[in-house]
């Protein structure tokens, strides 16, 4: 069982490079690009969030982190439908990581049990995301009242 300090590390290590991975708002000149940037980050940033959450059991060092960390903006800018998908999408990749972890046991010795680090830095790095935050932008219909 991985202790309070291996978990905020790990989980410091993903939003690290999760942070790292995002793409600076400043290079884009145009305030719609900017604007969608913004939603695109606070998509997958909300998704990250709510998947580390429900990964670790809402324990007390993921909310501690949560509530510590300043990333991400401020104000809400996802629709409810955004955070309706986020929150069935996430309680589903968890739904998957309890599978996977029960099939542990037919795993090497050390290598049983949930492993949510690995499987949220792999749907943090793939396009799957960035793809749906897109699609999610152009559905919602928030860009819409942005101008140039």
């Amino acid at each position: 069982m991985l202790n309070k300090n291996q978990i905020l590390s790990s989980i410091i290590f993903l939003m690290i490079l999760f942070a790292s991975s995002c793409d600076s708002t400043r290079r884009i000149t145009s305030p719609k690009k900017q604007l969608e940037e913004i939603y695109l980050d606070q998509f997958k940033l909300t998704y990250l969030r709510q998947l580390l959450r429900k990964s670790y059991n809402n324990s007390n060092a993921v909310q501690e982190i949560i509530v510590t960390d300043n990333s991400g903006f401020t104000e809400p800018f996802l629709t409810a439908n955004d955070l309706h998908i986020i929150d069935s999408l996430t309680t589903i990749d968890n739904e998957y990581l309890k599978v996977d972890s029960t099939q542990g046991i037919r795993r090497a010795e050390g290598a049983n049990g949930k492993r949510p680090l690995g499987f949220i830095m792999k749907k943090l790095t793939s396009k799957w995301l960035d793809s749906l935050a897109k699609r999610r932008l152009k559905i919602s219909g928030v860009s819409d009242s942005w101008s140039d």
